[in-house]
């Protein structure tokens, strides 16, 4: 599908969702929202409702299947939980399936994920490590992104055009923005997300260095899926590469000079 100025909205959304729009720029995007509201502040905040509105629509047509992953956790004795818990969850997720809603899976999440393509291969490296340890958060969340990527710029045009600042992520400088804690107030062992809040790496970054064995990690659980990390071995990492004082370096360069003369002179 090609977007024309007189595409209706909701078709609109409904398409970018299927990845069926193309030929799609800024530019083309701007002169649709302008042709869409002329400019009228109550059309483009009732413009930047149905968007809000249809997105998460979108997103509550989807859940997480955790039916089978507590099953095999309670075959092998890992999980604290009853045959009939197991059974109402069961059913639970029968229901959501017969109303419409599909079930996610780390097999469904990377094949949409590649079918949109990787960033890089960063970006790749970051998806397949969350396969592996069945990281469904991580995985979601960067679908979702590749998904409403042309919808969040759709939503951007409206709220420039409103003279508003959009509801967005707050990025990982902003994050850092927040009050810190003491190094004494993280747990000894702790898991991805506080690693990322200790270090101020991204979730991404940590996996790349966990598959190249570039930070001390451990692997929990009967699979070794689950990561975990040492809050010493973390501090011990962030600290292990100091950078040189001048007066350092000057003792360092004497004291290497003097051992070779020493050397020299045997």
């Amino acid at each position: 599908m090609i977007l024309t100025l007189k595409t209706p909205l909701e078709q609109l959304i409904s398409k970018l969702l299927k990845g069926e729009v193309t030929a799609l720029s800024e530019k083309r995007l701007y002169l649709y929202v302008e042709n869409l509201t002329n400019g009228d502040k109550g059309k483009l905040r009732q413009a930047l409702k149905d968007i809000d509105d249809m997105v998460a629509k979108w997103k509550d047509g989807y859940f997480i299947s955790v039916y089978e992953e507590r099953v095999i956790a309670f075959n092998r004795s890992k999980l604290a939980i009853t045959p009939q818990e197991l059974d109402d969850i069961y059913h639970e997720e029968n229901y959501l399936l017969k109303s419409g809603k599909i079930a996610l899976s780390v097999d469904y999440l990377y094949e949409s994920i590649a079918k949109y393509g990787f960033i890089n291969e960063h970006h790749q490296d970051a998806v397949e490590s969350a396969c592996f340890y069945h990281d469904m958060e991580f995985l979601r969340k960067e679908w979702e992104c590749l998904v409403l990527a042309p919808i969040m710029s759709l939503r951007d045009i409206v709220c420039s055009m409103l003279g508003m600042v959009c509801d967005t992520p707050k990025s990982e400088s902003q994050a850092s923005s927040r009050p810190l804690k003491r190094i004494e107030d993280y747990p000894e062992i702790f898991d991805l997300g506080t690693c990322c809040e200790l270090t101020g790496y991204a979730k991404d970054t940590i996996y790349k260095w966990t598959r190249t064995k570039e930070i001390p990690c451990h692997r929990s659980g009967t699979n070794g899926r689950k990561l975990k990390f040492k809050r010493d071995e973390i501090v011990e990492w962030l600290t292990a590469r100091k950078q040189e004082t001048k007066d350092e370096f000057i003792k360092r360069k004497e004291s290497e000079l003097a051992s070779r003369y020493i050397y020299n002179n045997l």
